[in-house]
């Protein structure tokens, strides 16, 4: 969550700073430990309004110039002075502006990125871990190559999911066709005749009467579900909810659990690669994971680590990732080689979940297509069967 805090600190100073936290106490006991003094705590995202994050891939382009510049020796104030007003993204040019004048007044980089709101928070993690460690350059190059894997990766399951979507598109617009157009004409013309009818006809006929009267009630539904979809996507609940019941479902929940493993161990591995301490790690992936239901279990998993506790051993009592993955973290911690162990788990879940994930769409497509079929011949075998009676009884 986001919030706009005016705080004071020891100096008198009043100042306006921007954070990122799970909760208003847990900013409150942060902006305390850091010596200042909370004002006014304001949330600045709600479940249907959130400040925007820059786009990945002007966010990329701009990464990919900056590292070049520093692998030439180049300060970095230097190289982000050089970067100021380039590029097409007008929210970057703005956000890059205000980090700038931040930095010149002497804050450091991160701060300066958290400071300007706009800026992931894995990313922002990252520059964090290159501050602490002296190696700036070698965790952009992670970062990027990092972000590479993960735009493959959407665009692969995005291709992969286009044409089931599409079929369902079509079968949606097909059946709203059939009941709002092609059975009120039928309704009409059977009620001009004494043509003996099957219940099931007389079902459809007046459902279909129905469903053409009440336009008005359908747009109603539509609205509806388009909010409700929004909620369950914008929304902590929501996106709790639809996770349970994702992870029902028998398979697709297991692809589900093997995909975010992979996301964890990916962004486990790339921020402790960077120099960044396992708890602090661990807090990183809590607030950055899109999934609700690792955060939740992320937030214990880390207090246990805290307290002393080994990370596979608090992993497995935590029950988030998948068992292998928590075999390999074991076997990465007592071979001292975790940052390799982990992304040598992100790999194997991302074929697992590539191969699972073109054998279920392939599925799919025909599924739909049978399933299509059937509705539509049993609809026109209900509507035109009592015309083929009516003909027999004639002749």
């Amino acid at each position: 969550m986001r919030f706009t805090v005016r705080l004071t600190h020891a100096n008198g100073e009043v100042l306006v700073r921007e954070f990122e936290s799970e909760s208003e106490t847990a900013l409150r006991t942060r902006v305390l430990a850091e010596g200042g003094f909370p004002l006014e705590i304001t949330r600045t995202d709600t479940a249907f309004r959130s400040r925007p994050q820059l786009k990945t891939e002007s966010l990329v382009l701009f990464n990919q110039e900056l590292l070049a510049l520093l692998k030439a020796g180049i300060p970095l104030l230097q190289s982000l002075e050089l970067l100021v007003g380039h590029g097409k993204d007008a929210q970057l040019r703005r956000s890059l502006a205000q980090v700038v004048e931040l930095v010149r007044e002497g804050m450091s980089f991160s701060d300066a990125l958290e400071q300007a709101g706009s800026f992931p928070p894995v990313y922002r993690s990252n520059v964090v871990a290159g501050e602490r460690s002296g190696t700036m350059t070698e965790v952009l190059a992670r970062w990027l190559a990092f972000q590479k894997f993960a735009q493959t990766s959407r665009r692969r399951i995005l291709e992969a999911l286009f044409y089931p979507s599409f079929l369902v598109l079509v079968m949606v617009l097909a059946l709203g066709v059939i009941f709002n157009v092609v059975l009120p004409r039928f309704s009409e013309f059977y009620s001009g005749g004494d043509i003996e009818m099957p219940l099931i006809t007389k079902v459809l006929l007046a459902a279909g009467k129905f469903i053409s009267s009440t336009l008005w009630l359908q747009g109603l539904l539509v609205l509806g579900l388009a909010v409700f979809i929004r909620w369950m996507i914008a929304s902590e609940a929501g996106r709790r909810m639809a996770e349970r019941l994702l992870l029902r479902l028998p398979r697709l929940g297991t692809l589900y659990r093997m995909y975010h493993s992979s996301v964890f161990c990916r962004t486990l591995g790339v921020l402790l690669s960077g120099g960044l301490p396992v708890v602090q790690a661990l807090e990183v992936v809590q607030r950055t994971s899109p999934s609700e239901r690792m955060k939740a279990g992320l937030l214990a998993i880390t207090d246990k680590v805290r307290a002393g506790s080994s990370l596979h051993l608090a992993l497995e009592q935590g029950k988030v990732l998948d068992p292998l993955a928590v075999e390999m973290i074991r076997v990465g911690e007592q071979s001292s080689a975790l940052p390799e162990m982990l992304d040598h788990v992100a790999n194997f879940f991302d074929q697992e979940v590539e191969k699972a994930t073109t054998a279920v769409t392939s599925l799919i497509g025909p599924v739909l297509i049978l399933f299509m079929g059937v509705v539509v011949l049993g609809l026109l075998l209900a509507i035109y069967v009592p015309l083929f009676n009516a003909s027999n009884v004639i002749h």
